[in-house]
């Protein structure tokens, strides 16, 4: 049955982290204590509810970000477990577009690692508050303030602040000093950690707790003029002044609160969800989203308030077909939605009628009578919805700000066995890249074969993967190769005809174009056709074939990217021109005036970090080296080791088995997308043409 609802007691929070701190783990176990799960699920078992994929199962990783509804104490937490490797962060992405709060989970023993930074980063731009979870203290070589001081120093804004602190480490870990609280809590490992025993905190860890105590307070007083004021003049904070303060800056993002546990060994997940209780925010306390008046074109604003009496407003933030049919996940801004109702896609700008509306757990269900502001839900009926599209009622018709996606990286070639598969692996390619932002496919109708393009080698090998098993489609896949680009140097003006016998008919247009890069601003086409000189009918085909040849029809069939296209002048012949030779035309003439004006090359340059006992350090730094990698730092102070470095990632492929190979198995690395950037001259010859 669904929670009555109030939004003031809707947390709506995310699970973020990098891969194996332990997120899915700390997702499982709070499902747990709160009751919705009454067996605990574990990712190396392939049981985890969160993972309910089977490539996720197999492979123990999130793959797909999932959704879940849980009641803690008197909340509701609707909580959305995120992927922890790079090549799945379009579903962080989106995630946090939509989210009030969310979870930081750092590996005790690790820290803060790239996708870490990534992630946080993420949740800097669209500005969500957090609190950090410090996970497997457990663990042999856990360190809790070295990682609290990993936080501090590598993540922009963090402001950690301790709320917990541990009792004993690593395998003598069990328990927690609660810092508001000022007690001690030991957990019981016989009852899975759902029962534990709080007491005064003892003799010899009192100087420890009034010491981060005290630390705790002081943070607090330099995030307000009263805190300060109160805190120079030694006032004591009663219990509830402390809490309101904490919640204060957490929510204006001024401090992190930091807790901790051991998620496997069940510790420290309650407090956990205790934080988010006191100190993330409820819908109305998170800055009022802007949404954009459609019908002023943009030119004027809206102010959306959490409220269900007002106009409806949701934001799809993703799309799957799953074992039931197709679902849209949205955002429930403003207003409310009943099923059967018709609401407006702002983008298309076309009514849509909902069916059923759900609230989800992982891959099931449970359908509800009506969803208000502050809510997530999913509904089946919006055939037309896509990633980042806004819905809303037809006499408010606004648009929010979708969420952004980084650019592919990484290509694989899809051939199909033979004719008849062809138009099947068409309508795959079309369904996964309705779901995934960051799938991209091409066509070469003369080859006959596809292209796909994503952020990494796991991300093509999990698509393929699903489009053999689950789709069942019968395809030669490829080798993943690296996406490259292309980039004017200059501006080029040019005039070509076209002028041609093709069968018995002659074939002419004219068209004067001048190209020009403008960097970081995609496709630009401007159309200044003098009025008269070609018919309006051939306008649109030109205009379209200048931003296919800008797709691909370059000499080396890499898309041309951040380009301006005007069309400055043209010419037709009442007798022999048609759309089919403006066309041809528009392709020519960009080909022509690309190569006047000099065309990069670029390829993707990843940023690369490696962790590494001292030992294998040397042997790690010259590989690099000849892989054309530019060592930017070293941290060589402490064990292990960690090499952070710019490398290209055609250099990078297959480096698992290397750094395994180099380092007896000891060392472990992660990267993430840094820019695209020139090939070198001497190794454009070298680049394998697709």
């Amino acid at each position: 049955m669904a929670a009555k609802y109030d939004i003031d007691k809707i947390r709506n929070i995310g699970i973020i982290a990098h891969i194996d701190a332990g997120k899915t783990t700390v997702t499982e176990r709070i499902l747990f204590y709160s009751g919705k799960e009454h067996r605990m699920g574990e990712v190396h078992e392939g049981t985890a509810t969160m993972d309910y994929l089977e490539e996720e199962q197999e492979r123990g990783i999130t793959i797909t970000s999932a959704a879940t509804s849980t009641r803690w104490r008197d909340l509701t937490i609707n909580l959305i477990d995120t992927p922890g490797h790079v090549d799945f962060t379009a579903e962080v992405e989106r995630s946090l577009r939509v989210l009030d709060g969310a979870i930081g989970v750092f590996c005790g023993v690790a820290g803060v690692e790239a996708q870490s930074e990534t992630v946080w980063r993420q949740a800097n731009k669209y500005e969500v508050p957090r609190l950090a979870f410090i996970n497997k203290l457990d663990r042999v070589g856990a360190d809790y303030f070295k990682a609290i001081e990993d936080i501090r120093k590598k993540l922009r804004g963090s402001n950690p602040v301790p709320i917990l602190l541990p009792i004993g480490a690593e395998k003598e870990y069990r328990g927690v000093l609660d810092l508001v609280r000022m007690e001690a809590i030991l957990y019981d490992d016989d009852s899975q950690g759902a029962s534990f025993d709080r007491q005064e905190i003892p003799d010899d860890l009192r100087p420890l707790a009034d010491e981060w105590r005290a630390k705790l307070e002081e943070a607090l007083a330099e995030t307000s003029e009263e805190l300060t004021d109160r805190f120079l003049n030694e006032e004591v904070l009663s219990f509830e002044e402390l809490v309101a303060a904490i919640r204060q800056a957490t929510i204006a993002r001024k401090i992190t609160p930091v807790f901790c546990g051991s998620a496997l060994k069940n510790k420290g997940v309650q407090r956990l969800l205790d934080g988010v209780t006191a100190f993330l925010p409820s819908p109305p306390e998170v800055e009022a989203p802007e949404a954009l008046d459609v019908r002023s074109k943009g030119k004027s604003t809206v102010i959306l308030e959490p409220d269900p009496a007002k106009p409806f407003v949701g934001l799809a933030f993703k799309t799957i077909g799953d074992k039931h049919g197709d679902l849209t996940f949205l955002r429930i801004y403003q207003g409310s939605l009943e099923p059967a109702k018709q609401i407006y896609n702002a983008r298309t700008q076309k009514p849509e009628r909902i069916g059923h509306i759900f609230v989800m757990h992982a891959d099931s269900r449970e359908a509800v009578k009506i969803a208000r502001a502050g809510q997530i839900v999913a509904v089946v009926g919006l055939k037309n919805a896509a990633t980042g599209d806004t819905y809303c009622d037809k006499g408010h018709l606004v648009s929010l700000e979708p969420p952004t996606f980084p650019e592919t990286v990484v290509s694989m070639r899809v051939e199909p066995k033979t004719n008849d598969d062809k138009a099947k692996i068409e309508a795959v390619l079309k369904r996964i890249a309705k779901e995934d932002p960051t799938f991209v496919y091409k066509i070469d109708e003369e080859q006959g074969e596809m292209l796909m393009n994503g952020m990494g080698e796991l991300h093509l090998e999990v698509i393929s993967h699903r489009m053999l098993r689950e789709f069942g489609v019968n395809a030669n896949m490829g080798k993943p190769r690296v996406a490259y680009k292309q980039r004017l140097r200059t501006k080029a003006r040019i005039r070509h005809v076209f002028d041609r016998q093709i069968g018995a008919k002659r074939q002419f247009a004219e068209l004067e174009v001048e190209v020009q890069p403008v960097p970081g601003e995609g496709f630009i086409l401007e159309n200044r056709l003098p009025q008269g000189v070609v018919p309006k009918e051939f306008h649109a085909p030109i205009e379209s074939a200048f931003e296919n040849a800008a797709k691909g029809g370059l000499e080396h069939g890499f898309p041309l990217i951040d380009v301006k296209v005007t069309i400055l002048d043209g010419k037709a012949s009442d007798e022999d021109s048609s759309e089919l030779a403006f066309s041809v035309c528009a392709m020519q003439a960009f080909e022509e005036a690309a190569k006047q004006a000099g065309v990069d090359i670029l390829e993707p340059i990843m940023k690369l970090e490696v962790t590494t006992p001292p030992e294998h350090l040397s042997a790690i730094i010259g590989d690099l080296n000849s892989r054309r990698s530019s060592i930017e730092s070293l941290e060589t102070t402490e064990e292990p080791n960690v090499i952070f470095a710019a490398v290209p990632l055609g250099e990078i492929f297959g480096y698992a088995g290397t750094v395994r190979s180099l380092s007896q198995g000891r060392a472990a690395y992660s990267m993430e997308p840094k820019e695209y950037a020139p090939v070198p001259a001497d190794m454009v010859d070298k680049i394998v043409w697709f």
